[in-house]
């Protein structure tokens, strides 16, 4: 007998598929110390322990090993043919290969679909941060637009605290004129520093394109000291100045003026006080 097919055995003996007779055969020719045949064993042996190796271990879901397990048992029993001596070898290997190609693919499948679930739920989770860092940048610019306003207030209120206890300030007593008799209003005045601040109650509201403004009448001359509108009681609060023009305030007056005031008063007068 050549040495052809003892090769061609070595493979499929290999991959344990040899039936009784060929086994026996070529296992009596392996004791004759073929060197060629021990060392196809060998090489073969290699690759599949690197194949195997190589083949992650993946637990089929129970749902899919239940439908495999049936279809086998659906299926008939095969015709066993007699093995020739040539159907091993090179056919066998490929026949391995397929079947390691297949297990790779479908182990490739399951973790496709295990990423694809994983980036689902990533980008949801992705998404969600994004929708709470813009709330959360949003809320940033609310408080620190409030923070902001309170700083001015805080601010304001100081200068107002400073005003009233300057121990040169005057405070002017504004009387309501004939288009609001019933309006009053106070101007606290510091000459030092050449600014106030003043309070109204009781003036009408405000028309639509109009302002009230307020007057520094100063060697009988008017400066403009700021503009105004009032709430629904007719109350309004204004910090004036500082302004250097009004050396010798004389008198304080409100009028009605269009919307963004004038350099000097046009309208009707609504409140009036002197300084002495």
């Amino acid at each position: 007998m050549s040495h052809e097919p003892y090769a061609e055995l070595a493979a499929g003996y290999a991959l344990g598929a040899l039936d009784p007779d060929e086994r026996s055969q070529f296992e009596a020719h392996l004791r004759s110390r073929c060197p060629e045949c021990e060392a196809a064993l060998v090489e073969y042996a290699e690759g599949l322990a690197t194949v195997a190796a190589e083949l992650p271990q993946v637990s089929p879901p129970p749902a899919l090993k239940a439908r495999v397990l049936e279809r086998i048992a659906a299926r008939p029993e095969p015709v066993r043919q007699a093995p020739s001596r040539r159907r091993w070898g090179w056919p066998l290997l490929w026949t391995a290969t397929l079947a390691a190609a297949a297990g790779v693919l479908a182990y490739l499948a399951l973790t496709l679909t295990d990423v694809q679930r994983e980036l689902a739920v990533r980008s949801h989770e992705a998404a969600s941060l994004q929708a709470e860092a813009v709330r959360l940048r949003q809320e940033v610019g609310r408080l620190r637009d409030e923070a902001a306003g309170l700083r001015a207030e805080v601010a304001r209120q100081r200068t107002v605290l400073a005003l009233l206890s300057a121990p040169d300030t005057r405070v002017v007593a504004l009387a309501g004129q004939e288009p609001s008799p019933k309006a009053h209003g106070r101007m606290w005045w510091d000459g030092d520093s050449r600014q106030g601040f003043f309070v109204t109650s009781g003036l009408p509201a405000v028309p639509s394109g109009k302002t009230y403004q307020l007057w520094v009448i100063s060697g009988g001359k008017p400066i403009s000291a700021g503009t105004f509108t009032v709430d629904q009681a007719g109350t309004s609060t204004l910090t004036v100045g500082p302004i250097p023009e009004a050396t010798q305030p004389d008198v304080f007056a409100v009028t009605l003026e269009p919307a963004g005031g004038l350099p000097a008063p046009s309208g009707q007068m609504y409140l009036s006080g002197k300084t002495t």
